[in-house]
């Protein structure tokens, strides 16, 4: 999960990237937090919640 934040004179639009695939484009002033509810809800989706707990090493 990736995110291309805007450069100095973009517009604010901050497009995100799930798996190699455009799947959102963040606005306003929320951004940092509706991104990190994505890394969230992707680590849950992809890993499940009873990863948590266990290392790198597993």
């Amino acid at each position: 999960i990736g995110i291309s934040l805007p450069g100095t004179g973009e517009q604010p639009a901050a497009p995100v990237f799930i798996d190699g695939k455009k799947v959102a484009t963040l606005r306003g002033a929320t951004v940092a937090a509706d991104f990190k509810q994505m890394v969230i809800d992707y680590i849950e989706t992809r890993f499940g919640h009873g990863s948590a707990g266990r290392t790198a090493a597993e």
